[in-house]
């Protein structure tokens, strides 16, 4: 073996220690750049209701802790979240009486959810989904409700965010990838076109005067959530208590 040739077999295995490196780094960069959390929320104002909620009509979720993504705070703690109603599907009482299937007896309610501006900042793209909503206790007074929004961060315009899903959702345990029948029948019913993967988010539970009720939500992770009932029309108000999946990507 003569000396280029060994000269060469070194260039060569520089060359790939270096491409490695390389690629290492832009792998870290991109996982330092995204991240996604588990965040506790509350209804503050508006309410939820296949049988009297329109499309158009929005809601009002408070930040119970802060958003955090690789350490850094994206957003506060009592940061409002709005979700704007975009389609509904109201359940035939006389359908769901007959006993028939849940597929064609189910209410459901699409939401987009809009972030606040941050002042003074670059707003980073969020995916926001909801993860699961228990009903406890609903604020029904109004003068306690707007207690509760007097001590909320001040009112900034809301953004539509580019509706791109962050990839550390999918990692997200609960994130799990429904078959494509079910997905034609909840956008089918909710006569909106398809916006690509719908996702199995979580669950809640609804209750009040002795009732119970479960409701299944779903999501394209793309700051939107699909609530589903079997059976009858649900209703969610001020004081629900809401775990949000937020995925950052800076």
């Amino acid at each position: 073996m003569n000396l280029r040739s060994i000269g060469t077999r070194f260039i060569g295995a520089a060359v790939l220690s270096s491409l490695a490196l390389s690629l290492n780094a832009q792998t870290r960069s991109s996982v330092q750049a995204s991240s996604a959390s588990r965040v506790a929320a509350e209804m503050a104002k508006g309410k939820l209701n296949p049988e009297n909620s329109q499309p158009g009509d929005t809601v009002s979720l408070q930040l119970k802790e802060d958003v955090k993504s690789n350490g850094n705070v994206v957003l506060k703690k009592g940061s409002m979240i709005t979700g704007v109603v975009k389609n509904v599907k109201r359940t035939d009482s006389k359908t769901s009486a007959k006993g028939e299937a849940a597929g064609s007896a189910q209410s459901m309610l699409e939401i987009e959810w809009l972030v606040p501006a941050m002042p003074g900042r670059s707003t980073p793209s969020l995916s926001i989904a909801l993860q699961s909503v228990m009903q406890v206790n609903p604020i029904y007074q109004d003068e306690q409700t707007e207690a509760f929004l007097a001590d909320s961060t001040p009112a900034v315009r809301p953004v539509r965010m580019s509706g791109q899903s962050n990839a550390a959702l999918l990692n997200m345990p609960s994130v799990i990838a429904v078959d494509h029948q079910t997905s034609s029948a909840i956008e089918s019913s909710l006569g909106s076109e398809s916006s690509g993967q719908l996702f199995k988010v979580g669950h809640g539970e609804l209750g009040s005067a002795g009732s119970h009720q479960s409701v299944d939500i779903f999501s394209h992770l793309s700051n939107d959530s699909v609530i589903t009932s079997a059976g009858k029309n649900f209703e969610i108000t001020s004081g629900a208590q809401m775990r949000l999946l937020v995925g950052v990507k800076q």
